[in-house]
């Protein structure tokens, strides 16, 4: 990899719903997979993952309440996050 360039080889079927996912949203195949790798490199996960090794050591979980207005909370913060 050199200067950000990277090369993916992919099979023939997660090829074609990358392109059909990335036509449905409007955009560039190579745009779609680079915003799909950034939020997969995104760290928004980590108070996900957070909370079930919370959840793995102490058996407390939330109410679906809160997770909703968790998932509500993340959402928004998403949506007011220009692309």
């Amino acid at each position: 990899m050199a200067d950000g360039e990277l090369t993916l080889k992919l099979d023939d079927a997660t090829a074609r719903r990358l392109k059909a996912a990335a036509d449905a949203a409007g955009r560039s195949v190579d745009e779609y997979a680079r915003a799909l790798i950034a939020d997969g490199l995104d760290d928004r996960w980590s108070e996900s993952l957070r909370r079930l090794e919370e959840y793995d050591q102490t058996g407390e979980s939330l109410s679906v309440q809160e997770a909703l207005e968790h998932f509500d909370n993340t959402l928004q913060g998403r949506l007011a996050t220009p692309r």
